[in-house]
């Protein structure tokens, strides 16, 4: 790791929430050397002077297409209380933290320079098309892409592979580079391998319960967000992988007997970390994430036999491949989400669920009825959780927390008394 003081800058919101974030991450995994560099990414992501090409918001749209299209996406994905305060003049203050602490990130005083920025928005909700109409008057170049909301209908892989052909193109008119059959092989390929190290990285680190923190694995997640090389983040992931799975004799975080739970419901993400930091506080341990970060590396990578087709098939095919395993909340029924979550639930050894819903995201809340009837049938408790990216509440969700895992330790007791 680069020799920093993560405290070293001006405190504002902003500079403390990263640091805190930063340095909790760091003293718990002071062991793993090869974390030491997922760390320097997200300070250089949030302090090195950057002048983006293309900025993708949120989670929602397929990298390889951007990628092959001649740019390297910059991502926004929301996460920091500071930058809130910089979208104020903007939105309305009931507008969901993670729009407005992404808007708030794009009129950062001194901030990165988007003045030649082509900004890509996926229409998931109404607070991303105020953004986009925001960006708009502001005479920012944009691209939209609308996200048919009802897999029912029969047209819709259609409409949104014309989106994404329409992404592609206005990504390379504004590089000023032509798409090409190999650069979308290209693309797909360095993605894929990512893909593939990401479902590698959950798996050894469920394995390995104990020698990284349930957050930090959060965290090298996030990460794949705040580099600019997918390559680089595959590589050091591996060599991260590598360092885990010989450090065998270490088991620094799990105590015999720790409740795991499944964390579902708004996306946690760097650097509010807060209730990734909670759950850890109270002994719980995560033992998977069910969000669309965690599901795309199970299932979104793309064969050796889809390189052989022609550019226009392959990008309908990462269109179709994409939309058909999407569980952002752009869909009106969450069914990918949903059936994956039952997965999770048939392998076992889960004892609880806890829900985070971010203030304004009622998306997941309206989903969560029939998550619990599911849930209910195989005798898991599940604790909804609400707050916002404001720290004030910590003590109260921790008074809760605590009783919810208290809650499953009991449970679980008597488990294995009835077994004995």
């Amino acid at each position: 790791m680069k020799d920093k003081n993560f405290s070293s800058h001006k405190t504002t919101m902003f500079d403390k929430e990263y640091s805190d974030t930063l340095n909790r991450l760091y003293s718990d995994n002071l062991h793993l050397n090869h974390f030491k560099w997922f760390l320097d990414t997200a300070y250089d992501w949030a302090y090195s002077p950057q002048k983006p090409d293309v900025v993708i918001l949120g989670t929602a749209v397929p990298e390889e297409l951007v990628i092959a299209s001649g740019a390297t996406p910059y991502r926004l994905i929301g996460g920091s209380t500071g930058s809130i305060i910089w979208s104020d003049e903007f939105v309305p203050r009931d507008t969901d933290p993670v729009s407005r602490s992404i808007l708030g990130y794009i009129h950062r005083p001194n901030g990165t320079d988007f003045s030649d920025t082509l900004f890509i928005i996926p229409m998931i909700n109404d607070a991303m098309r105020k953004i986009a109409y925001e960006l708009k008057s502001e005479g920012r170049k944009i691209c939209l892409v609308d996200i048919p909301p009802d897999r029912n209908d029969i047209y819709a892989p259609q409409k949104y592979t014309k989106q994404l052909k329409a992404v592609c193109g206005a990504v390379s008119e504004h590089m000023g580079v032509r798409v090409t059959r190999q650069s979308v092989v290209s693309a797909m390929k360095c993605v894929s391998a990512a893909r593939h190290t990401l479902c590698r990285f959950l798996e050894v680190s469920q394995q390995h319960h104990g020698i990284i923190t349930d957050s930090a694995v959060s965290f090298v997640l996030n990460a794949y967000y705040l580099t600019d090389s997918p390559a680089q983040w595959t590589y050091h992931t591996e060599q991260l992988i590598g360092e885990i799975e010989h450090d065998t004799d270490r088991r620094c975080f799990v105590k015999d007997g720790s409740p795991n739970i499944i964390l579902m419901g708004s996306p946690i993400i760097f650097p509010n970390y807060k209730i990734s930091f909670l759950i850890e506080d109270v002994g719980l341990t995560v033992s998977n994430t069910a969000c669309d970060s965690t599901l795309r590396g199970n299932v979104v990578y793309h064969s050796k036999a889809m390189m052989w087709k022609s550019r226009d098939k392959l990008i309908e095919a990462v269109a179709k491949k994409w939309y058909a395993y999407d569980c952002s909340s752009a869909f009106i029924k969450n069914d990918v989400l949903y059936n994956y979550m039952s997965w999770l639930v048939r392998k076992g050894n889960i004892d609880g669920v806890v829900c985070h819903i971010l203030k304004g995201q009622i998306a997941y809340d309206f989903e969560l009825d029939r998550f619990e009837t599911m849930l209910s049938q195989y005798g898991i408790p599940v604790f909804r959780l609400e707050t916002d990216y404001q720290y004030q509440d910590v003590e109260q969700l921790r008074i809760r927390m605590e009783a919810f895992s208290e809650m499953l330790v009991q449970k679980k007791y008597k488990e294995v008394r009835k077994v004995s």
